[in-house]
């Protein structure tokens, strides 16, 4: 699941598994008639809040330093099903800086990439009752905690063009390269079962450290190998404890496929951890069911995996136009890991609502196959009345409307039969503001 990816300020390009580039046409609201500022943008135009900082972004830039932050805003609640019904608002904030060392005059090739994240308010995930997350991004730095987090701080290291060095602490949405799907859950999909290939639950956290090696090039089959700390650090840095349980390894090759001359990519993986887990110990991904109960310590745990993603249809006169389908699928070792097989499908298309042509849309299905051995441990006693299991399934729509280049307003919904016996269908409905500064 886990693709490393060479930061844009190296000079290191990936020529596949990439959204196509963004045509240079105006978003139709107006923007004709707005002011120009000072930067010769119009303020409807430009692709940042802030803009270009009277040049001083370019300069930056040229100079190897490149610096970004975004505020997404949720509302979102349960109007059908789950535990609660009930709406809640929270945000998170996203910083990001990218420095170039060749540029800065130290050596070619070398980039630091980092990403903090702020999280403040309330969301869905405690009282929607599903294992899924309903809102993935919510969930990070740490589950309903008002915090801030370091959860990316990579440096890499390109050699010979083709070869890429990384280590460091690894944001594991950040490298995830999947089109139509999650945008981090910030733009597309939010479920954390649409977002990202949940069959790696158990086994990858969210933000850890870690170091391994890209092979890539232009047309080439990229192969990524990573080894990290099987615990989760997006909240905290804990050096001294770092791979004290063990090693979660990865490897993963993806496969540049152009159909009919169509752009998509395969994407086949897999990853071992040596930690011993017990099937109900927390995890980054879902929200496990019987948190507290006793369950028997297993000696590692694996996943195999594979993706794909596909343009079905592109506009030759405007590439902001366009259809595409992926899917998302996995196996493990069914203990610990609680979900045995799972699938993701869905469907993503932008400006296809005549006028809008920065809008975008999916709709995707997932089924996740909760493992035999995690429905026996919740079956009955020792375990309480009421968490008997079920594989769990839903359906997820999404809306983005480009108000601005900078600015993006979604609707969200998402009709979901819990993995948990006891709770009726849950029905969530939101919508999310993203303001890039």
């Amino acid at each position: 699941m886990i693709i490393a990816t060479a930061a844009a300020s190296s000079g290191a390009r990936y020529a596949y598994g990439q959204e196509l580039p963004p045509s240079t046409s105006s978003v139709s609201s107006g923007s004709e008639s707005a002011s120009v500022t000072p930067d010769g943008e119009t303020f409807i135009e430009r692709s940042t809040l802030t803009g270009n900082w009277w040049g001083a972004r370019d300069v930056l830039s040229d100079h190897g330093v490149e610096l970004n932050l975004n505020l997404s805003q949720f509302y979102q609640g349960v109007a059908d099903g789950g535990k609660e019904r009930k709406f809640e608002y929270g945000g998170k904030l996203d910083y990001f800086l990218r420095l170039d060392g060749d540029k800065l005059g130290l050596w070619p090739g070398l980039s630091l990439i980092t990403h903090a994240e702020t999280r403040y308010g309330q969301d869905v995930n405690t009282i929607d009752g599903m294992f899924s997350f309903g809102n993935f991004n919510m969930a990070f730095p740490k589950v309903g905690q008002d915090v801030t987090g370091l959860t990316a701080f990579k440096v890499t290291q390109l050699l010979f063009d083709h070869f890429l060095l990384i280590a460091g602490k690894i944001n594991t949405l950040d490298d995830f390269r999947l089109n139509f799907t999650g945008k981090n859950g910030l733009e597309r999909f939010m479920n954390s079962a649409m977002v990202a290939n949940i069959i790696n639950a158990r086994t990858i956290p969210y933000s850890t450290y870690g170091a391994g090696f890209a092979v890539f090039g232009q047309n080439w089959p990229e192969f990524t190998f990573l080894a990290r700390d099987t615990h989760d650090h997006a909240a905290s840095t804990d050096l001294d404890k770092v791979f004290n349980d063990g090693a979660v390894l990865t490897g993963s090759i993806r496969v540049p496929v152009a159909p009919l001359g169509l752009p998509g990519t395969q994407v086949l993986g897999g990853n071992w951890s040596s930690r011993h887990y017990t099937s109900l110990d927390p995890s980054s991904w879902v929200d496990i069911p019987g948190q507290g109960l006793v369950a028997a310590k297993e000696s590692g745990s694996w996943a195999v995996y594979y993706n794909f993603d596909q343009y079905l249809w592109i506009n030759s006169s405007n590439t902001n136009t366009w259809l595409g389908f992926f899917a998302m699928s996995g196996l493990s070792d069914g203990n610990p890991n609680p979900v045995g097989w799972n699938l993701t499908v869905g469907l993503g298309a932008g400006g296809l609502v005549p006028g809008r042509e920065r809008d975008t849309l999916g709709l995707g299905y997932f089924h996740v196959g909760i493992s035999s051995d995690f429905k026996d441990l919740l079956a009955g006693p020792p375990a309480p009345p009421g968490l008997a299991q079920r594989d769990e399934q839903g359906i997820e729509f999404y809306y983005n409307a480009a108000l601005t280049r900078w600015c993006h307003l979604g609707a969200d919904l998402q009709v979901v039969s819990p993995s948990t016996k006891t709770f009726n269908t849950t029905v969530l409905v939101g919508g999310r503001l993203k303001i890039d500064f």
